[in-house]
């Protein structure tokens, strides 16, 4: 570069810095000698980072580095071009005073040579310059590669990565090169010392960054004699300041071969555990210090005997059954949860009293980790089996876990997403970005779903559906709160396949991570069967990271109507092609009914509920609720049948009043078929619709009334009706309340049943009304229970067992044992993804005995 290009190209830098208030130093024309010069600058400004630095043709390139350098391939670091800075700068370390562009302390991390391995002005114009360097820490091939501009994004954004090679480190991060010693830093010209630092200020202990750790001085604790090291391959050190997680990488079939070891994956929040001294800090993935959040597991580690460890481990809440549960941990970490019941289940021992432990291998390390402790109160060992990984999946799986992690018995510790480390699920589970919501329908609050989404390996944004069940009340309201807070336009330059996402979302600024539990994914990249489970406060959305789950899809941006107005206009639309499930054609398969929930996932669950289902439906006259553009469109009750109907539906008329019906399972696909998501049934069947065969009293809770005194109505329900000498049967309606329903010999007519049941909801009102209310006007409701007996008369009808919802999530209309109905009962768990895992699982019809339990109705009233 000419003397005045290079002039030009710094002319930035000289802008930005009053040279008479910061020291350092000032453009100028020193030439070096015949080695091109690198350095790394460690920046604690008001971000911390590492500033990267090449020479070329008289000025140093210069690059920002928010996680620092690394040796390890496989860590893509972001590097932030910034202004070219003057050759003297490589010699640069002291404090920028406060009020200077970037005020903080500036330290050579790194300095060397480097030199290019091609025409460096042409790679750069090109976006892509490989070089090697050699420095004290770094070392071998880098290459810079820069990224496609986002939106209206104008920062010049590249990535530096390690090249394959004999300097690579696996999870040599710039944390862990921190173990080598610095370069020696060059004299620092007079204008650029450090400025002087107060008695006061020298006197006072080290301050440590949120979310950081403040290493101890190595002379604090003697370092252990070399015949003391704990395990094979470990080095003496000092105990790092702080330390990657190793990650694992998912893959569809378990590895093959000798040398794994099995573990459970757990269902909770990674933690990293250091100790040194009294000194005890719980740090989870992104850099939080947890130990005042978790006071009881961090007065356990300091019990510890070593005096200093770096451990990891994750944090669990149990069920009763001893599994693993997201939700409890939610729960018990919210601003009023109990944490007394949380547990650290501890996996792996990285440092040991002086030794570094990550060299060694797993099985060594676990060998050191186990006898730490008697393993009581809230610290766990992980325990593992070898080999057999298929069977050791298996058995998890049908024990109810998430899935399992498998390791090489061999293998380091890496700070990294490695293959020695992989992870084998039950069903799909992942992170997502919270990227907008939608209103609630009908009696529910706060909110409809969550629409969700991710980062590809670019940088890219991409949209994949919504999750509209698992949520609590309390977390609708809370995420109700915090997404108002957040409120944005439609995200820029977003990618998605299929149909555009729905005009109604309010879309967020995407800072919010939550876990969601899905089945699969559909044809055009959206999630299937999605269930939440809860926000995830231990990540950023920067690390939601994945591969696109179908690149075979075109997926598009799509642009909002007017700038910023969050509005979306039709994209390009793939060709919707017909699939076949249990021989019905299903048209428009990939055509959504529910938020990431397809008309062929509707067909496909009727053919796993059918055998179940069709008891209760099959032979019974029937409404539909049909919702062609799925439940956020226009949706209508249908009971007459019409022109092109599939012949697997029967039409007729009894007690003057219209019904459809079907047989068999043939005639649930064809409801699929014609988006017809609830069926309603009769009280009677078809042999004989004249005379019912149940009573259905509907429990359908006012606002202001929890689930728990749901529950307790419907157990008070049963016992009043078995005083009558009735046996109940219970079911979520796939909403807020419960069905009791009662099974009746046929021989009483509507007008005597109708009036029976309403006779029981009137004498509940009377006995408590502060409870219960027999009256539909929503004006009497707030605060009680609508016993609703309106169901049962000639065409009144109520959900059939087994029946998908037209709301949020996909519920089902589940029936349930009566040992199931307990406070702890939540009917969003019931669901067309969950309800056939449930079916598998059991051994028992939970309404097994219904028919032989159906007695006369009762002569006298209630």
């Amino acid at each position: 570069m000419p003397q005045q290009g290079r002039d030009t190209s710094i002319v930035t830098y000289r802008a930005k810095r009053n040279f008479a208030a910061t020291p350092e130093p000032a453009p100028g024309r020193k030439g070096r000698g015949k080695a091109l010069r690198f350095v790394v600058q460690k920046h604690d400004a008001r971000r911390l980072h590492w500033d990267f630095r090449l020479e070329l043709d008289g000025v140093l390139l210069s690059w920002a580095v928010p996680k620092g350098p690394s040796l390890d391939p496989a860590d893509k670091r972001l590097a932030v071009r910034v202004e070219d800075h003057p050759l003297d700068y490589a010699d640069f370390h002291g404090t920028i005073p406060e009020g200077n562009y970037g005020a903080g302390t500036v330290e050579i991390w790194d300095a060397g040579s480097w030199a290019p391995l091609g025409d460096p002005v042409a790679d750069l114009a090109a976006g892509e310059m490989k070089f090697r360097v050699d420095g004290a820490r770094l070392s071998g091939g880098f290459v810079l590669v820069r990224m496609k501009p986002r939106g209206r994004e104008r920062a010049e954004n590249w990535l530096l990565i390690k090249e394959h090679d004999e300097a690579e480190q696996p999870g040599g991060d710039a944390a862990a090169l921190e173990a080598k010693p610095p370069p020696r830093a060059r004299k620092v010209p007079e204008k650029a010392k450090p400025a002087p630092v107060r008695k006061a200020e020298a006197a006072a202990a080290p301050v440590a960054r949120p979310g950081t750790v403040v290493a101890p001085k190595p002379e604090a604790a003697p370092r252990p004699k070399p015949a003391d090291a704990p395990a094979a391959g470990a080095i003496q050190g000092t105990l790092p300041d702080s330390q990657k997680p190793m990650l694992a990488t998912l893959v569809e079939e378990p590895p093959e071969g000798d040398g794994w070891m099995s573990e459970v994956k757990f269902d909770g929040y990674r933690l990293l555990v250091r100790k040194h001294g009294r000194d005890v800090r719980l740090i989870t993935r992104n850099g939080l210090d947890w130990s005042a959040k978790l006071p009881d597991i961090a007065r356990a580690v300091a019990r510890l005997k070593p005096d200093r460890l770096l451990l990891d481990g994750e944090l669990v809440a149990l069920r009763p059954d001893g599994l693993s549960s997201f939700a409890a941990l939610q729960a018990a970490l919210s601003q009023d949860g109990d944490r007394r019941g949380l547990f650290l289940y501890l996996f792996d021992a990285l440092h040991w009293n002086g030794w570094d432990l990550r060299p060694c291998r797993l099985a060594d390390r676990k060998a050191v980790l186990k006898p730490l402790d008697a393993w009581k109160g809230p610290l766990r060992f992980s325990d593992h089996l070898e080999g057999e990984t298929p069977r050791v999946r298996r058995q998890a799986c049908a024990m109810g876990l998430e899935g399992i992690i498998c390791k090489r018995a061999d293998a380091p510790y890496r700070g990294a997403r490695t293959r020695d480390w992989v992870k084998l699920k039950c069903q799909g589970r992942d992170e997502f970005i919270i990227l907008g919501w939608t209103p609630p329908a009908g009696a529910r609050q706060g909110l409809g779903a969550l629409h969700l989404g991710f980062h590809d390996d670019g940088g890219r944004l991409h949209y994949i559906g919504g999750v509209g069940t698992g949520f609590s009340e309390k977390e609708l309201a809370s995420l109700r709160r915090r997404l108002g807070r957040l409120a944005s336009t439609a995200p820029e330059g977003m990618l998605l396949a299929g149909d555009p996402p729905d005009p109604a979302i309010n879309w967020v600024q995407p800072e919010l991570v939550g876990e969601v539990q899905y089945i699969g994914w559909t044809g055009f990249g959206r999630l299937r069967h999605a269930t939440w489970l809860g926000l995830r406060e231990d990540k950023g959305p920067e690390e939601v990271v994945r591969e696109v789950p179908h690149p075979e899809e075109p997926r598009m941006p799509f642009q909002p109507k007017t700038p910023g107005a969050g509005r979306i206009v039709h994209a390009p639309k793939p060709v919707r092609g017909a699939q076949r499930v249990g021989g019905t054609e299903i048209t428009h398969a990939d055509r959504e009914l529910w938020p990431g929930v397809t008309k062929q996932d509707l067909a496909e669950y009727w053919t796993k509920v059918a055998a179940r289902a069709l008891p209760g439906i099959a032979g019974r006259p029937l409404a539909l609720l049909r919702c062609p553009d799925g439940i956020e469109g226009q949706s209508f009750f249908q009971k007459h049948g019409n022109r092109g109907m599939p012949p697997a539906l029967q039409e007729g008329s009894a007690e003057d009043q219209p019904w459809l019906a079907i047989q068999d399972e043939s005639g649930l696909l064809a409801c699929a078929q014609m988006a017809a998501i609830e069926l309603h049934g009769w009280g009677a069947t078809l042999d004989d619709p004249g005379h019912p065969d149940r009573i259905v009293l509907d429990l359908d809770p006012g606002e202001g009334v929890s689930y728990p005194q749901v529950v307790k109505a419907a157990l008070d329900l049963r016992t009043r009706l078995r005083s009558l000498g009735l046996e109940s049967f219970c079911r979520t309606t796939g909403g807020k309340g419960l069905h009791v329903v009662v099974p009746l010999q046929p021989a009483a007519d509507w007008g005597a049943v109708r009036d029976f049941a309403h006779g029981i909801a009137r004498a509940m009102e009377a006995a408590e009304p502060e409870r219960f209310v027999s009256t539909v006007p929503k004006a009497r409701r707030r605060g009680r229970i609508l016993v609703d007996w309106l169901r049962n008369g000639a065409g009144s009808t109520a959900i059939c067992s087994y029946s998908p919802r037209a709301r949020p999530g996909a519920t089902v209309a589940t029936p349930l044992a009566w040992r199931e109905v307990t406070a702890k009962l939540d009917p969003a768990d019931f669901t067309i993804a969950t309800v056939p895992q449930r079916l598998a699982k059991q051994r028992q019809d939970p309404w097994a005995g219904f028919a032989a339990a159906a007695r006369p109705l009762p002569k006298e009233q209630p």
